[in-house]
């Protein structure tokens, strides 16, 4: 799917009522047109729908999608933030995978606060996930803290989270000739 057509008419078709699965069909169509275009519309048409969808089956996929997009550094997440403390795990933790593709110091930031906040294991994993991706030393601490889990998946998913963050410093360190 790479045609740049095709997210205007998904716009057109998310305009009229559509049950929740055809709508969760669109952002999953949208998503790919979008990642393989690496169009900004498509990231700007999802994030808006995020903030209008019910549905929990259909944000999950949206966020999901945005996962897959690029997000710039000066982009509102504002919307994916406030799902963070939603009350239903699937939308939060599709909320900390949306993350992962934000140039945003804010996603590092909420990210870091949910793991100090919530006590919900698979939220810590999720974090720790999606912290090793776009985390930097300034994550560390929080990370660290959970390596000493008696929970061995909590625990793997921060050791794997700290090596990939130190690989990525590492890697900015290192200045060719």
């Amino acid at each position: 799917m790479s045609d740049a057509e095709v997210i205007q008419e998904i716009c057109h078709y998310l305009e009229k009522k559509r049950n929740a699965p055809q709508r969760s069909s669109a952002y999953f169509i949208l998503g790919k047109v979008g990642k393989n275009l690496a169009n900004a519309e498509a990231t700007q048409l999802l994030l808006m729908c995020i903030s209008t969808e019910v549905d929990k089956y259909a944000l999950s996929t949206a966020l999901d999608m945005i996962s897959e997009l690029a997000l710039k550094a000066d982009e509102d997440i504002s919307m994916i933030i406030n799902l963070l403390q939603d009350r239903r795990w699937l939308v939060r933790h599709a909320a900390i995978r949306a993350l992962k593709s934000s140039k945003s110091a804010q996603a590092e930031k909420e990210l870091i606060a949910l793991l100090g906040e919530t006590n919900d294991v698979y939220d810590k994993i999720y974090c720790h996930v999606t912290l090793g991706v776009i985390g930097t030393a300034q994550a560390l601490p929080a990370i660290q803290i959970n390596t000493k889990s008696r929970k061995p998946d909590l625990k793997v998913s921060a050791v794997h989270a700290i090596e990939s963050i130190k690989a990525r410093i590492d890697a900015l360190k290192v200045v060719p000739i």
